[in-house]
């Protein structure tokens, strides 16, 4: 054991020691109440000469605890994010007051109460305010969605503005952090250090990150994604974060960008994790579901609605028309497009109810061909609203290939889905061109009522069977349909029905069944002109579609004609007869109302994307707000749950490195003590030395 030091220095050193350790603890009684102070520590280690050695002071931090209590703290930011947001939609579609399920009932009720007394003007006018109302109650929660996605667009901006600030402090952070240990090994940067932490906790709160200690550079702290794209890197520079929509501005991409290179990496936000994974979540999973789903349901009713008043009769015995409006929507042009100014539109066909999806459309063309008119190939995809495939129940991707189409302005080509498309700048499209339709994004905001007659509802049937006089037989009729009513006297259109559109049907047309037996039938027009006998039937349902399909069916060239069909029920003689006539003076007839009212419990809408099971409107309503119901539900017990054990990982953080005021309290006494023993040494020494020094007189 080595010891040349003398009292005095020995003194020295304790004084200056506990005087380090006094102001050590003093420091962390004064920053108790600091937001992201960790409690320091100063120690020594005894010298060969005698006395203490120089303090280093460090922080008592435990960096399991603190990994520990930023994963629990994006969990927490995950799911509150999500499930405040998705509580929020979930309140307003679970009201009462707001459910559409009940204004859909109230308006198919006014349907068939007008349908009991259809020359009842008041409730004609009834059943126009129903509609009215309910397509005001479906444009305001769809304007309400929409809000939705522009206040989630600010507050996504806002948090990667957030994010960016903490990255380039924590990067800054870690130059000055090296500097000052590089100048001073014995004093850790506590300050800056508890900033950088407070501001990586920050950042984990925003997003699902890692951290490492860089081993060369001292005191540097690397951040990365979970997923592991770098934030922070080990030269001191760092990435930033962006945010672009293509085709869609409304429906933001997650990039990130180098700060020194001019270089982009598009990130999935599927398992970002944080406020922003919360934010993605919720408008992946529910809000942009439910804005389509809500458009689907609008479009597909107000399609319905309005091909089956079509097929009715009005009070002023004409036609009927739509009640509703159904837009038309904007192909979205992606950024590398040939020609930004190139247009495309869609809209529902008017037999699309069945077969529209919620899935958006990607129409990529594959090539054009000049000619009168010019013709366009393109390939339609539907695809979610991330921009992956809808995949069939195979998990092959739902696409379909069209070439030869006609690119002209105003003419319409059916494609999947229930839609139909207009290319209308012939061969300018480019290979490669690729566009996207969002049918039922934000369609439902603009479907308006554009019946304001309540003459123009069309309850009855345009037409009716009236047996003869002469009939031997007890056939009696017991049920008509009409299926298409598309008015063209020619004939020429391929869907055109035997209806006149000015009171009448076509002439040259079915209007007379005679049978010959009980099992065959004569069909002549209008005037007693024969135009087919049909032979060898089993039954009388359905007499029109039984004579269509007969190989002498003279209108074979049409799709779906006449339009109309009947059945009957009894025995036939022959000789019977039953005349087929426009329903003049029908006002009292309400077959077309009880059908158009029958709309709410029939199944004509599709359930998923990628099936075939058909749902009523009220199930398909139900299921949008049981769905939205049980997430929000699940994200509330995943909050509760994470928020559970980020207090348990914040104690374990605060049981190491909080300051506990009752340790500090002791070891202030402890080390006062120390400091008035090494003062004492030091009076001590300096007595010894005035006793030699007196000797020495």
């Amino acid at each position: 054991m080595i010891r040349a030091a003398d009292l005095y220095t020995i003194a020295t050193s304790g004084v200056r020691a506990s005087n380090e350790l006094l102001s050590t603890t003093s420091n962390n009684i004064a920053n108790v109440n600091t937001d992201g102070y960790v409690r320091e520590r100063t120690t020594f280690e005894s010298t060969l000469t005698g006395g203490v050695g120089r303090g280093k002071t460090e922080r008592v931090i435990n960096t399991f605890a603190q990994n520990q209590l930023r994963r629990d703290t994006t969990q927490v930011g995950e799911y509150e994010d999500y499930y405040q947001r998705a509580s929020v939609l979930d309140n307003i579609l679970a009201s009462e007051s707001n459910s559409i399920s009940s204004s859909m009932s109230r308006f198919f009720s006014s349907i068939q109460t007008a349908s009991d007394e259809p020359t009842n003007m008041a409730a004609r006018q009834i059943a126009l305010g129903e509609a009215n109302a309910l397509m005001g109650q479906v444009n305001a929660l769809s304007r309400f969605m929409k809000d939705k996605e522009q206040e989630l667009n600010f507050e996504l901006d806002a948090k990667i503005d957030r994010a960016n600030n903490l990255i380039e402090t924590i990067a800054d952070l870690n130059k000055n952090i090296a500097v000052l240990e590089g100048n001073n090994q014995f004093s850790e940067p506590g300050v800056l250090k508890n900033e950088r932490d407070k501001a990586i906790l920050e950042l984990s709160a925003i997003m699902a990150i890692e951290t490492r200690a860089n081993g060369e550079n001292q005191g540097g702290t690397l951040v990365n994604l979970k997923s592991g794209e770098s934030l922070v890197l080990e030269d001191g520079s760092f990435n930033l974060f962006e945010l672009s929509g293509d085709p869609d501005p409304d429906y933001r991409n997650l990039f990130l960008a180098s700060t020194d290179k001019p270089t982009t990496l598009r990130l999935p936000e599927i398992n970002l994790g944080g406020q922003m994974g919360g934010l993605f979540r919720y408008r992946d999973e529910i809000l942009s579901i439910s804005q389509r789903e809500l458009g689907q349901m609008s479009l597909a009713l107000a399609t319905a609605a309005n091909e089956q008043n079509r097929l009715g009769m009005d009070f002023d015995l004409q036609l009927g028309s739509n009640i509703f409006s159904t837009p038309e929507f904007q192909g979205l042009n992606y950024a590398d497009n040939s020609d930004l100014s190139l247009s495309m539109i869609g809209r529902v066909a008017t037999d699309g109810t069945s077969t529209l999806t919620s899935a958006d459309y990607l129409i990529e063309i594959t090539g054009t061909t000049t000619g009168v008119p010019d013709t366009v190939d393109f390939t339609v995809t539907l695809v979610n609203p991330d921009g992956s495939e809808v995949t069939d129940t195979a998990g092959n991707p739902i696409n379909q290939t069209y070439t030869g189409v006609d690119a002209v302005a105003g003419t319409f080509t059916s494609i999947i889905g229930g839609l139909e498309l207009e290319f209308a700048d012939g061969d300018s499209y480019a290979a490669g061109d690729r566009f996207l339709l969002q049918p039922t994004k934000n369609t439902a905001q603009s479907i308006d009522i554009i019946m304001t007659r309540p003459e123009d509802l069309a309850l009855a049937s345009p037409f009716r069977v009236e047996s003869s006089l002469d009939n031997l037989g007890d056939a009696k009729l017991v049920n008509t349909t009409v299926t298409n009513t598309t008015v063209d006297a020619t004939l020429t259109n391929p869907d055109a029905s035997a209806f006149d559109g000015n009171g009448g049907l076509v002439a040259g047309t079915p209007a007379r069944i005679v049978f010959n037996s009980t099992t065959e039938f004569e069909v002549f027009d209008e005037v007693g002109t024969s135009l087919l006998v049909v032979e060898g039937i089993s039954d009388y349902n359905n007499l029109m579609e039984q004579a269509a399909n007969d190989a002498d069916w003279p209108f074979g060239a049409l799709t779906d004609f006449p339009g109309y069909d009947f059945s009957l029920q009894g025995t036939v003689v022959a000789g019977d007869a039953f005349d087929i006539n426009y329903n003049t003076n029908g006002v009292d007839d309400n077959r077309n109302g009880l059908e158009l009212a029958s709309l709410q419990t029939k199944d004509i809408m599709l359930q998923n994307n990628n099936g075939s099971n058909l749902v009523s409107f009220q199930e398909s309503y139900a299921n949008i707000v049981s769905d939205i119901g049980a997430k929000t539900a699940s994200a509330d017990i995943s909050l509760q749950a994470a928020e559970a054990m980020q207090l348990q990982s914040n104690d374990w953080f605060q049981s190491v490195s909080g300051v506990n005021l009752d340790e500090e309290a002791a070891n202030l006494v402890r080390f006062q003590q120390t400091y008035a023993a090494s003062a004492r040494i030091l009076t001590t020494a300096q007595a010894l030395f005035d006793t030699i020094f007196s000797a020495t007189r």
